[in-house]
């Protein structure tokens, strides 16, 4: 007579082999995941480091931010400060990333920064916690933040890698040979 139906060892072997197998898909997922996110900070920050690098050269000036008479400020480890670099504080950081939004939307036809492509937070303070969200979201708002973000209420940065939580940029300013670097 033949039987109808599974053995309980079948049914664990199918359930352990699925098991597995979605181990492997899930560990796959999150490694893909953690590779896209340093991806987009890092494009981020060059889109940020092109577009200021074209306002310099268009306006012979930097985007709302004067380096003349800054002093050194960037620490290099405990207390030693180098006299030739300046650190920008991140509203400096977030006035430079407006005003490079500000020209692109008057430019029009040749932005100098993909606005859409930005990550934002709502202004305040910046914890481990603080949860960013596309420049075009906050525009227009979300389901979890319904209230529409002004420009003037953004700060901008990227997302970390580990969590996406939101991070900011750095802005360095080299006093000797007038540049503006930006780095994550």
């Amino acid at each position: 007579m033949r039987r109808k139906g599974f053995t309980i060892v079948e049914l664990l072997m199918v359930v352990g082999i699925l098991s597995v197998l979605m181990t492997i898909v899930t560990t796959a997922a999150a490694g893909a995941l953690k590779q896209s996110r340093e991806r987009r900070a890092d494009a981020l920050v060059a889109m940020v480091q092109a577009g200021i690098a074209t306002y310099y050269a268009q306006n012979d000036e930097w985007p709302d931010f004067d380096g003349e008479g800054k002093t050194g400020n960037y620490k290099l480890g405990g207390d030693e400060i180098d006299p030739d670099r300046y650190e920008l504080t991140d509203t400096e950081c977030d006035n430079v990333v407006r005003e490079l939004i500000r020209k692109s939307v008057s430019q029009g036809a040749n932005p100098l920064l993909d606005v859409t492509g930005l990550f934002v937070a709502r202004q305040g303070a910046v914890t481990s916690k603080t949860h960013g969200m596309d420049f075009m979201q906050a525009l227009k708002g979300t389901k979890r933040s319904p209230e529409k973000m002004k420009i003037a209420q953004m700060m901008f940065g990227y997302p970390n890698q580990a969590d996406g939580r939101f991070k900011r940029f750095k802005m360095i300013y080299s006093i000797p040979t007038d540049q503006l670097t930006v780095s994550k």
